[in-house]
């Protein structure tokens, strides 16, 4: 994978990982939503000031943007608690609330 497909990556992981469909992170990085795509398809390479409005938008720090994306951000944690929690509220039997609380266990061993 080159670098512009691994930044790509990188921005898509946290831009879902945070929730925002392309047009809201492009809207509110201010720049367009075709280019974002681009970017994360690896097709473009993104400029300093594109990866600045991202950064901002996504809590990420352009100094450590090489590194793999850690769970570990507190944006990312919470975002996923309050899905995980979403999906827990919806079970509607306790055999339904099992197989949630199964499925997250065993990805919970897959990530270590």
């Amino acid at each position: 994978m080159n670098t512009e497909n691994q930044l790509g990556a990188k921005i898509k992981f946290l831009r879902k990982s945070m929730g925002y469909t392309q047009q809201q992170l492009a809207e509110l990085a201010n720049i367009d939503d075709k280019h974002l795509s681009k970017i994360e398809n690896g097709i473009h390479e993104p400029s300093f000031k594109t990866l600045q409005s991202l950064s901002k938008v996504l809590n990420f720090d352009l100094l450590n943007m090489g590194a793999t994306p850690q769970e570990n951000n507190p944006l990312i944690q919470n975002h996923i608690y309050q899905k995980a929690m979403k999906i827990l509220n919806s079970a509607k039997s306790e055999k339904e609330l099992q197989n949630y609380y199964d499925a997250l266990k065993l990805a919970n061993r897959l990530m270590k």
